[in-house]
C-alpha cells in the first residue's frame, strides 16, 4: 500500500473520457429494513475523450486507517456510497421514494479519483450480504473520521453535480468535471489501475452498448422511413401543364406524370365517370390539374376560345326584338311582311316562293323590330331551325283558307324546341272561305292554346292583302318583347350569327349577319365559323345604306370576308389578324378531328356500298346563296335509294365557271345550276365537251327532275340557247299589258314568240316572251343583226335605255 501516496502526475494514464449511465439504483422501503438494489436496463452511451485522475486529497484514507478498520480500500468506498445513498433518503421524511438514478459517471469519477474502484457487482453484494458491518462501521470512532471527512467531500461533489444538472447541454457537465479534478490532481500509479474495473463491470458495460446499438439502429432505420416518405410529399415536382381545350384523360395524366388510376379517381369523385381515352374539356382539365397541386395555362388557342366570347362588367341596355316569321309555303309569310314593311319583296321572289332568309328592321312609333323571313319550303327546315334559335318572337302564319300544313305543323316544333314566344297570324281573312275557328281547333291538336281559351298564345287575325289588324300585330309583338325585357351588351367587341351569305360580282362575297352583343364597326376583324376571317369594309343597312357601326338586334350585310361562310356561323370580333389566324388554326384542327370520324363512317358505307353494288350518280351544284345549297343538298340526299345513290362532287356558289366544265368532264357529272347563269364562253366549252347543264329557278323542278333521273322517267331536256341580243335605245310607252321598248340588234337573230332575258348590270330583272314584233310599224316574225325593231313584252316595271335583252330558244334533247 505503500504506492498509494507516491504516484506522479505522467504515471497517470492518458485523459480519455467514459461517460457512462449506469442502470443500477438504489431503492430504499424504510429505514429499519435492510437496504435492497434493483437493476433495471437503461441506454448507455460511452463517449472517450482524454481525462485524468480525481485527487484524493479530498479522501484522507491512510495505512493505518485501513489496518485498523480492517477493510481495504474499495471496501470503505462502496459502504461511503451506500451510507450517502441512505442519508438521502433520510431526509425525505422516510417516504416511500421512487428509484434514484446513480449517474455512473459520478461514481466513476469518484473511483478512478481515489485508485480504488472494485467491480460494482461486488460493491452491491457486499451491501446486501454485509448490512450489520455498516451499522458497526457507522458506530466505529476510527471509522467515522474518516467517512465524514470522505462524506464531506462526496457532498460537495454532489452539490456540485446538481448545479450542473441545471445546464442542460452534456458538454458543460464534462467540462465541470474536468475542471473538478484539475484543481484536486494527485498523482496515482499506472499499474493500479488495471484493478479498478472488474471483468463483471466490463460486461455489463459491453451487454448495455450492444443493447442501447440495436435500439438506435431501429430508431434510425423508422427514421429514415419517414424522412423517405415525407422527402417524396415536399420534393413532388409540382408541373406547369399547358391546357388544350379538348384533352383525353390519359393524355393529361401523362402530362401531369401522374398515374391514370389516380386521376380516374379524381374525376370520380368530381362525378365524372370516364374511361382513360374519353376526352376532357379544358375547364375539366383545369380541375384535375389543380386537384394535384399542379399549375395550369391555356394553350393561346384555347385561351382565345373560351375568352374571346366572354363579357364581363359591361352595362346591359333594352335591344330590339328580333321576330321570325314562318310558316307554310304560299301562305303570305312575305307579302305580310312586305305589308308590315311597306315594300315589295314578294315579287322579286321567282314565282312568290321565298328561297333564302331575309333580315330587315321597321320602325314602329319609335321602337324598333326586327324581322327574319324563313322559306316555308319542306328542303329548308335547317333554315327554319337557324331562324328559330336566333329570335326571341315567332310569328306563325297560317292561311285561313289552308289551315295547318306539313311546314306548319314542322315551325310549330321548331319553336318548342327553341322554347321561344309565339305568336299566331291567321292570313288571308278577306277571302270568302276563311275559318278561323278551324284553324284554332287544329292549332289545339298540336298543343297551340290561345289565350282565349286560357293559354298564352296570342291569335291575331290579319290580311296582308287590306292591311287589316296589322297594326294590332306590331302591338302584340312590342307588348311580348316588353315582357321579356330583352338586353344587351352595347360597348363591348360585337358577337352574332351569319344569316345568309352570297357572291355578288360587284362586291364580292356578301354577309348577311344580325348583331347579338356588342357594337360591330367598320374596320373591325372578325372571325366567322371555321374557314372565314376578314377586316370589315363596308356595312350595308337593309335598305343598301351605308353605316358606320351596327348595334344588338341589327340586321347588316358586310363586306370583307376572305370566304363564304355558312349560314348559321358565329362570328367574333378579335383583336388582330394574328389572332384571327389562330383562332381559325385552331378551329381547323378540331375540324380535322371531327373529319376523321366522318371519313370512318364513310369508309364504311362504301364498303357497304360496294357489296350492294350501288351506282353512283355524281352531280355538281351551283347555286346563288350558301342556304340555296344547303336546302338542295338535303333534299339530294334523301332521294337516294338501295340501287341508285347521287354524289355531290363538287358544291358552290356563283355562276357555272370553266373549271366547273372540266371538274364535269373527268368525273362524268351533271351541273345542276340554280339560281344561276352561264356565260357564252363557257357554254361553248360545255358543249364541247359534251356536258349537260340543267338551269332552275324553283327548289321544286331540282327535286322532281332527280326524282325522274332516279326512277328512269327523265321528261325532254329543255336547254336555253341564246339565238340573238338586243340593247334598249328608246322607251315608248307602258301599258297595261306590259312595255313599248325600242331596240338594236347586236348579234343573232330576234323572232316573235321568243324567250327574253332583260338584264340591267348583269342582273335579270324580267324573263317572258315577246308578245309582238314590229319594224317601222309593221308586224314581222323576225328582224336580224344591225336593224332597230320594236318590242312588247310583259314588263310593267321600269325600262331604261342601255338594258339588255337577251334573247333565247328553248330546246329539247
Amino acid at each position: 500500500m505503500d504506492g498509494i501516496d507516491k504516484i506522479n502526475d505522467n504515471e497517470l494514464p492518458s485523459r480519455k473520457r467514459t461517460t457512462l449511465k449506469l442502470s443500477d439504483k438504489l431503492k430504499v422501503n424504510d429505514l429499519s429494513n435492510k437496504f435492497t438494489l434493483k437493476k433495471s436496463v437503461t441506454t448507455i452511451e460511452v463517449r472517450k475523450k482524454k481525462r485524468g485522475s480525481l485527487s484524493t486529497e479530498g479522501y484522507p484514507i491512510t495505512l493505518q486507517d485501513a489496518e485498523s478498520n480492517s477493510l481495504t480500500v474499495q471496501e470503505q468506498i462502496s459502504r461511503i456510497n451506500a451510507i450517502h445513498n441512505a442519508t438521502l433518503l433520510v431526509k425525505n421524511d422516510a417516504k416511500k421514494v421512487d428509484v434514484k438514478e446513480l449517474n455512473v459517471k459520478k461514481e466513476s469519477d469518484v473511483i478512478v479519483g481515489n485508485s480504488c474502484t472494485m467491480d460494482s457487482e461486488e460493491q452491491i453484494n457486499e451491501v446486501q450480504q454485509d448490512d450489520n458491518k455498516v451499522s458497526d462501521l457507522i458506530d466505529s470512532n476510527t471509522a467515522c473520521n474518516d467517512v465524514k471527512n470522505s462524506l464531506e467531500e462526496i457532498n460537495n461533489i454532489i452539490v456540485q453535480e446538481n448545479d450542473i444538472k441545471s445546464e442542460s447541454a452534456e458538454e458543460k457537465k464534462l467540462k465541470k468535471y474536468e475542471k473538478d479534478y484539475d484543481e484536486k490532481k494527485s498523482g496515482v500509479k499506472k499499474s493500479d489501475l488495471g484493478d479498478l474495473y472488474s471483468k463483471h463491470t466490463k460486461l455489463l458495460i459491453e451487454e448495455a452498448l450492444e443493447e442501447d446499438t440495436e435500439k438506435n439502429i431501429t430508431k434510425i432505420h423508422v427514421k429514415c422511413k419517414k424522412n423517405k416518405f415525407n422527402k417524396s410529399i415536399k420534393n413532388k415536382i409540382q408541373r406547369k401543364v399547358l391546357i388544350p381545350c379538348k384533352i383525353t384523360v390519359q393524355k393529361l395524366a401523362n402530362i401531369m406524370a401522374e398515374k391514370s388510376r389516380d386521376v380516374l379517381q379524381v374525376l370520380s369523385q368530381m362525378g365524372i365517370n370516364l374511361t382513360l381515352n374519353d376526352e376532357l374539356n379544358a375547364d375539366q382539365a383545369c380541375a384535375v390539374v389543380l386537384k394535384f397541386n399542379h399549375t395550369y395555362k391555356l394553350s393561346d388557342s384555347s385561351y382565345i376560345e373560351s375568352n374571346v366570347c366572354k363579357i364581363d362588367n359591361v352595362e346591359l341596355k333594352s335591344r330590339p326584338p328580333v321576330v321570325a316569321i314562318m310558316g307554310h309555303v304560299d301562305h303570305g309569310k312575305t307579302t305580310l311582311l312586305d305589308a308590315i314593311r311597306q315594300s315589295n319583296i314578294a315579287q322579286k321572289e321567282f314565282k312568290g316562293i321565298t328561297q333564302h332568309i331575309g333580315a330587315y328592321q321597321i320602325d314602329v312609333d319609335g321602337k324598333k323590330i326586327t324581322f327574319i323571313d324563313t322559306p316555308g319550303h319542306e328542303a329548308f327546315s335547317s333554315m327554319r331551325a337557324r331562324g328559330t334559335n336566333i329570335t326571341d318572337i315567332v310569328v306563325l302564319v297560317v292561311a285561313a283558307d289552308d289551315g295547318v300544313m306539313v311546314q306548319t305543323i314542322e315551325s310549330i316544333s321548331h319553336v318548342k324546341a327553341a322554347n321561344v314566344a309565339m305568336i299566331v297570324a291567321i292570313n288571308k281573312i278577306d277571302k270568302h272561305d276563311a275559318d278561323i275557328q278551324k284553324i284554332t281547333n287544329d292549332l289545339l291538336q298540336h298543343g297551340v292554346i290561345p289565350e282565349e281559351l286560357g293559354g298564352d298564345v296570342m291569335l291575331v287575325p290579319v290580311s296582308a292583302k287590306t292591311g287589316e289588324n296589322l297594326d294590332k300585330l306590331k302591338s302584340s309583338i312590342l307588348l311580348i318583347a316588353e315582357l321579356l325585357d330583352l338586353k344587351a351588351a352595347f360597348d363591348c367587341k360585337a358577337q352574332g350569327v351569319v344569316i345568309e351569305s352570297k357572291v355578288d360580282k360587284s362586291m364580292g362575297i356578301v354577309t348577311t349577319v344580325i348583331i347579338q352583343q356588342g357594337t360591330l364597326k367598320k374596320g373591325d376583324i372578325v372571325v366567322v365559323g371555321n374557314n372565314s376571317y376578314g377586316k370589315v369594309r363596308v356595312i350595308l343597312n337593309d335598305n343598301n345604306e351605308l353605316q358606320k357601326e351596327a348595334l344588338p338586334s341589327m340586321p347588316v350585310q358586310i363586306l370583307g370576308l376572305n370566304n363564304v361562310p355558312c349560314s348559321g356561323d358565329k362570328f367574333v370580333v378579335v383583336d388582330s389578324e394574328k389572332q384571327a389566324k389562330d383562332l381559325l388554326d385552331y378551329r381547323h384542327k378540331n375540324m380535322l378531328q371531327d373529319d376523321v370520324k366522318k371519313k370512318l363512317s364513310l369508309e364504311m358505307y362504301q364498303e357497304l356500298s360496294l357489296r350492294k353494288k350501288v351506282e353512283d350518280f355524281n352531280l355538281i351544284l351551283k347555286c346563288d346563296v350558301m342556304g340555296s345549297i344547303e336546302a338542295v343538298s338535303h333534299s339530294i340526299n334523301h332521294i337516294s335509294n338501295e340501287e341508285v345513290r347521287f354524289n355531290i362532287l363538287h358544291s358552290g356558289i356563283g355562276n357555272v365557271v370553266k373549271s366547273d366544265i372540266m371538274l364535269a368532264e373527268v368525273s362524268r357529272s351533271l351541273i345542276l345550276a340554280f339560281n344561276v347563269s352561264v356565260d357564252s364562253q363557257t357554254r361553248e366549252l360545255a358543249k364541247q365537251k359534251g356536258i349537260e347543264i340543267r338551269h332552275y329557278k324553283v327548289i321544286y323542278d331540282i327535286i322532281d327532275d332527280v326524282k325522274g333521273m332516279l326512277n328512269g322517267m327523265l321528261v325532254p331536256l329543255q336547254q336555253e340557247i341564246q339565238i340573238g341580243a338586243l340593247i334598249v335605245r328608246q322607251v315608248f310607252s307602258s301599258v297595261k299589258a306590259g312595255s313599248v321598248i325600242g331596240c338594236y340588234v347586236t348579234s343573232g337573230v330576234v323572232k316573235k314568240g321568243s324567250m327574253i332575258k332583260l338584264l340591267r348590270n348583269d342582273d335579270v330583272i324580267y324573263e317572258g316572251k315577246i308578245k309582238a314584233l314590229k319594224r317601222f310599224k309593221i308586224d314581222v316574225k323576225e328582224v336580224s343583226c344591225g336593224f332597230e325593231c320594236g318590242i312588247l313584252i310583259g314588263y310593267t316595271g321600269s325600262v331604261e335605255v342601255g338594258d339588255i335583252v337577251n334573247v333565247l330558244e328553248i330546246v329539247e334533247k
